[in-house]
């Protein structure tokens, strides 16, 4: 399968509170600046020009900047990518504060297929919670920009378990997304992370009732037409993210931009997360510095292969010999109730994706 491309777009309006991706607010100065690096460091990859099948724009807040910037940042893409419109699936990541019906329009006449917009909860009180900027009324009038505009392939992030989340809350979102008939849903549970302002706060996790709404919100999506194809997505037939795929099949994909990872030949590594760093280096001509680099080879990469396979829900066919070297783990999951099997095909039983990191531990 040809390559997909990331992009990272590290700006955001405000950091939420939940958030541990690489971004933080940024000056229009600042975001000139990095789009100046962005079109350095993709120079470096003009080897690959014309090889990606996919493109997935993601952050931080890519729909933050200006129709101007979005405009060059469209011509630094397409320096390796060609048209976007002849791209098998092109993604854009926008958050409804940013996100009106001129970028809406820009973004379709730049060849942009599929967009994924920023949810989490149709309850503003809960959305405030959060430390998101836009509340339920800007999301509706986004996603209807959206539409307006053309686009006929649209996604919508989902939490549950967030603080003072009820089941009825939860059961009132899924009912609320529904509405819109809309053709994906990425679906998470919260995790809290070190570094981010919830933990400063000393917000806990709730797993079990985490996992209550994660199965009545999965019921649903299913019931309503929106199959689930990996661990966290539900799409409509033919609108599973083709990007994303590509990750889970152990495709490869070049990235771009702060705390973008690559996967190329084997070889994995990540840019550094720090924004200054990486705009100083490439703006100079350098190399940008890595977080990692790493090759994965051998039982490494087959072990690989599988932990990402079963994220699908499909599961992964295996040659004979992989699941002679892998039988004592397949064995374990099989004996614990936490995978089938079928001919050569594994798969995590669908009760039981929730805790998925428990087979995922077997192939570490």
């Amino acid at each position: 399968m040809p390559p997909g491309l990331y992009v990272h777009i590290p700006f955001c309006r405000a950091k939420c509170g939940y958030c541990d991706f690489a971004s933080a607010p940024g000056t229009p100065a600042e975001i000139d600046a990095f789009l100046g690096a962005l079109a350095a460091e993709s120079a470096r990859y003009d080897g690959l020009a014309g090889s990606f099948s996919t493109l997935y724009v993601g952050g931080g807040t890519p729909s933050l900047l200006s129709p101007e910037q979005l405009d060059r940042l469209f011509g630094i893409i397409e320096t390796l990518t060609g048209p976007l419109a002849a791209l098998r699936e092109s993604t854009f990541e926008a958050n409804p504060e940013s996100l009106d019906s001129e970028k809406a329009a820009l973004l379709k006449r730049a060849g942009v297929n599929r967009v994924s917009l920023g949810l989490q909860a149709p309850q503003d009180a809960l959305l405030k919670r959060l430390g998101r900027v836009a509340m339920s009324g800007d999301f509706l009038k986004a996603w209807d920009a959206l539409r307006a505009a053309g686009f006929d392939n649209l996604n919508a992030d989902l939490m549950c378990g967030l603080p003072g989340q009820s089941q009825a809350d939860f059961a009132e979102a899924i009912a609320w997304l529904l509405k819109l008939k809309l053709e994906h849903v990425s679906f998470y549970a919260l995790e809290v992370h070190e570094g981010t302002p919830f933990a400063a706060a000393g917000v806990k996790e709730d797993p079990e009732s985490a996992a209550d709404m994660y199965a009545a919100g999965a019921a649903a999506l299913e019931a309503a037409g929106l199959a689930r194809y990996e661990i966290s997505n539900f799409a409509r037939p033919g609108r599973q993210s083709l990007h994303n795929l590509n990750y889970w099949e152990q495709g490869d994909y070049l990235g771009l931009g702060p705390a973008a990872a690559s996967c190329l030949g084997g070889e994995r590594r990540a840019n550094t997360a720090d924004t200054d760093d990486y705009v100083k280096a490439a703006l100079a001509g350098a190399p940008v510095p890595q977080q990692y680099r790493e090759t994965l080879a051998g039982r490494a990469r087959r072990a690989e292969r599988i932990m990402l396979g079963l994220r699908k829900t499909a599961g992964i066919e295996l040659t004979d010999d992989i699941f002679i070297e892998f039988k004592d783990e397949t064995e374990r999951l099989l004996k614990a109730g936490l995978i089938e099997r079928s001919g050569r095909t594994i798969r995590i039983k669908p009760d039981r994706l929730y805790v998925s990191n428990a087979v995922f531990r077997e192939f570490v």
